[in-house]
């Protein structure tokens, strides 16, 4: 009985100290490999694990996932006041699966659904109060159209978008919408 209580507290120590090896912040280096980013340590080798990156105050810049040196997995980002900008996944340096920017008071700005480092299915538009604006549909990346929703006296209507009207406005950004 001592004996499996012992073997359980080794255990669980090595898995703490497996962790917050993972946890400290690594010397490490970046290049492009095509369209993803290949990184690696001071002596070369190829990052794994969960990497922590800190401004020049101490806050958090990310902490990234990374498996045999590509990003893999969740990866969130900080602007240097240690506030969330963004949460997103990759495999194998490539965004892949869900994609959220976030306003400084930590509400959603843009909800995106990226498929093999392209958007795929719908990115919705907030307002800095949390609020729907607007959504654009892409298919294995090219935008196919959109809505806005303009906010009238005592309803919502939703008003379609034209793909150039979308461009116009720019990659990640809230709609003008009015209605008609």
């Amino acid at each position: 009985m001592q004996y499996k209580f012992i073997l359980t507290l080794l255990s669980t120590i090595m898995i703490t100290l497996q962790s917050s090896a993972t946890q400290r912040e690594i010397p490490h280096s970046c290049n492009a490999d095509g369209e993803r980013f290949y990184c690696v340590d001071e002596h070369q080798q190829p990052l794994n694990g969960k990497i922590y990156e800190t401004w020049e105050n101490g806050k958090y810049k990310s902490i990234i996932n990374y498996k045999k040196g590509y990003a893999d997995g969740l990866a969130t980002y900080f602007n240097d006041e240690g506030k969330l900008m963004e949460r997103v996944y990759y495999k194998q340096g490539i965004k892949n699966g869900m994609d959220k920017i976030y306003y400084d008071n930590r509400t959603i700005k843009v909800w995106a659904q990226y498929n093999n480092g392209e958007l795929d299915g719908w990115q919705n538009f907030y307002t800095d109060e949390g609020k729907q604006q607007g959504k654009a549909y892409y298919k294995r990346g090219k935008l196919t159209g959109g809505y806005c929703l303009a906010d009238l006296p005592n309803r919502r209507q939703k008003v379609n978008i034209s793909r150039e009207q979308i461009e116009k406005n720019g990659f990640n950004q809230l709609f003008q919408c009015e209605a008609k």
